[in-house]
């Protein structure tokens, strides 16, 4: 679908799964918006210019496929997220927590808490998350998914401001770790709470296998945005300069699971944590199971 407002907005919206891959893989199309577009254009790249820093450096999900920095940098960190084994470990007193919440639904923090604490851990061993972190973490998604209404607020309360500065004081200058632990933790936050509702349905606990819990819990980020810098064919369409992009993923998803749209699998932009994730998730599966195939271990309060 193709939108048209002169001086407005210019948009196409792509949800079928063969079109979002490629347009995934197209040269035309660009993760930085350039802002010169029409008003919903300005406005959309102006709210995601927050996530670059004064020297000029951006967070990892807005680098385009051709900055130098941009493949440097994922495959360092596909490289320190492939150690699956001590992750786990590490991050063990995290997984029993959140393995307590989907078995019971109760638990001594708040699931967003842990799951914060838990991808920060990923990066460093003592990153400590509160509901101070927790909150600069749901600011700062509200101000990327939220209206113009909402982000004047935030901006104007110099809530945006305070969220940013905590986020990135306790990332320690590492915007993967920061995109990580503001952006992206969502999307476990949503699957395990899709993860406790399905472990009390019937016996699904005892049922279902790690894998089944993940396919039925796990979704893709609802929607990405991207730009036509230069005019050009995307798909089967041609798109002028400066259009802006849908790619609705997890509608995609929904249509063909098996694309592998959660994490862009196999994709130029593929998820550096596309392994850990599904392992996590996968523990916490494992260890909700009854308690008297397992030992209790307390949850985290650091």
């Amino acid at each position: 679908m193709r939108i048209t407002i002169p001086g407005i907005i210019r948009l196409a919206l792509l949800t079928d799964p063969d079109e979002v891959i490629a347009a995934n893989d197209s040269g035309v199309v660009q993760r930085s918006l350039s802002g010169l577009g029409g008003l919903v254009h300005r406005s959309i790249a102006a709210k995601l210019a927050v996530f670059r820093t004064p020297d000029g450096d951006i967070w990892p999900a807005f680098r385009d496929r051709e900055d130098p920095l941009r493949e440097q940098h994922q495959n360092a960190l596909e490289a320190k997220l492939a150690h699956t084994r001590s992750l786990l470990k590490r991050v063990a007193p995290e997984i029993s927590a959140l393995a307590t919440y989907v078995r019971s639904g109760g638990s001594n923090r708040s699931p967003g808490i842990i799951i914060q604490q838990m991808a920060g851990r990923l990066f460093f061993a003592d990153y400590a998350a509160s509901e101070e972190s927790y909150d600069a973490a749901r600011t700062l998604q509200t101000w990327v998914s939220g209206g113009p209404i909402k982000s004047f607020l935030l901006k104007f309360s110099g809530d945006l401001e305070r969220a940013l500065d905590l986020i990135n004081t306790l990332s320690r200058g590492d915007m993967s770790c920061a995109h990580a632990t503001a952006i992206a933790m969502h999307n476990i936050v949503d699957t395990i709470e899709r993860m406790r509702r399905l472990a009390r349905t019937g016996d699904n606990l005892e049922k279902l296998s790690p894998q089944e819990a993940i396919a039925s819990t796990l979704r893709a980020p609802k929607q990405v945005v991207r730009e036509t810098r230069d005019g050009g064919r995307v798909c089967s369409m041609h798109l002028g300069a400066r259009t802006l992009i849908i790619l609705r993923l997890e509608c995609a998803r929904r249509q063909n699971p098996e694309a592998g749209l959660e994490f862009f699998a196999k994709g130029w932009n593929q998820c550096p944590a596309h392994a850990i994730v599904p392992a996590l998730l996968a523990e916490v599966w494992k260890k909700a199971r009854p308690a008297k195939h397992k030992t209790r271990v307390r949850e985290p309060f650091h």
